[in-house]
């Protein structure tokens, strides 16, 4: 037989071989695209324990955000729940075992991003987020603001207080111990909501009363203190007190699962409206290993398509101006009628002063 026939046919044989091994692998890939090589990365984030939890569906919200960047980049996420709070678990730690952090408030996002921790980076769906959040993250390019809410009181619409006079709360009102033992507030040395609010009082009375913020401490007797938002939230929903220090957006909340119907209301003084502003910003660590897919993921967080969910899962205000708020969100005040408190204390102050302060109210409180 010719020599060449022989080639061609041995030829064509092994190209039929071949070919029968790419379609056979094609198929296997159709069927099982989800199994993740061993080969790629990933990608831990620390992140706070109800992360995407408080809406209809937590787990088909979570997959939506993280299963659908796993597929596209070909990578694993891995959330990890912070035990206690991210702050003290990246600075203990130094960063190392996590490539971004989500969930870090204004003061904490400030002293981190002086702490040289943290990755310095900009990415394109920022051109759409609120600059002014900016300001109040004290971030330089290290942390990018997703979501924020106010600080207010809520308010059983049943009580001793007519809802009237709630509706128009004032900080001096506390004074009044038939308004301040129905007050439930956190403890600012054990919760964050807490700290906030202490820190928001000593803004209001240094910075628009010219007090001393110790006054308040001073006249305010009778607060409920509680540990953190939970054991406050279980004494407001029994009825042990008339208001608690909470969010903006939870009459909304409320309203949308068909709760019991609350109100929340700001601080009132000389005709205007004040409250601590509250927002959450995630970073990359300059230890990640992986800093351009990280960016990717901080602008798929950042875009439309994550923002549009954080109101009804996050109940928080989405950084995004490109985003339509639910019809829901009118059960809220208008955020653009409080002035936040964060705008008269200096972020520098806060770091240099904020263990004294934490110090001092413990001494005033074991006083009552």
């Amino acid at each position: 037989m010719n020599e060449n026939v022989i080639k061609k046919k041995t030829s064509y044989t092994v190209y039929l071989v071949v070919g029968l091994v790419i379609v056979a692998g094609g198929l296997i890939y159709l069927e099982y695209g989800n199994i993740i090589p061993q080969s790629e990365p990933v990608i831990n984030i620390l992140t706070y324990g109800s992360f995407f939890q408080y809406g209809s569906h937590p787990n088909k919200t979570l997959n939506y955000i993280i299963g659908n960047f796993e597929k596209w980049y070909h990578v694993k996420i891995n959330l990890i729940y912070s035990s206690g709070d991210l702050y003290s678990q990246v600075t203990q730690s130094g960063g190392k075992g996590y490539d971004i952090v989500i969930g870090l408030n204004n003061i904490d996002s400030y002293l981190l991003a002086n702490s040289r921790l943290f990755y310095r980076f900009h990415v394109s769906n920022e051109t759409y987020l609120n600059n002014s959040l900016y300001s109040y993250l004290g971030s330089q390019g290290e942390m990018i603001p997703y979501e924020y809410s106010f600080l207010t009181t809520d308010y059983n619409y049943s009580g001793p207080i007519p809802v009237s006079e709630i509706s128009n709360l004032s900080f001096t009102d506390l004074y009044n111990y038939s308004f301040s033992n129905q007050y439930i507030l956190e403890n600012p040395t054990t919760s964050i909501n807490g700290e906030e609010f202490l820190l928001g009082q000593i803004a209001f009375y240094n910075g628009i009363m010219g007090q001393n913020w110790t006054t308040f401490w001073k006249e305010a007797r009778g607060i409920q203190i509680t540990s953190d938002w939970s054991s406050g939230f279980s004494l407001f929903e029994e009825g042990k007190g008339q208001m608690f220090f909470s969010y903006e957006t939870d009459p909304a909340y409320n309203d949308y699962f068909n709760y019991s119907k609350i109100g929340t209301t700001p601080f009132h003084y000389d005709g205007r409206n004040y409250s601590w502003l509250e927002i959450l910003g995630l970073g990359i660590l300059n230890s990640s290993a992986h800093k351009a897919i990280d960016e990717e993921f901080v602008n798929w967080f950042i875009g439309r398509n994550v923002e549009s969910l954080i109101p009804l899962n996050e109940w928080t205000y989405p950084a995004s101006m490109n985003v339509t708020l639910p019809p829901v969100y009118s059960d809220n005040p208008p955020a653009s009628s409080i002035i936040p408190l964060n705008g008269y204390l200096n972020y520098s102050s806060i770091s240099r002063n904020m263990s004294g302060w934490l110090l001092e109210w413990s001494q005033l409180e074991s006083q009552t």
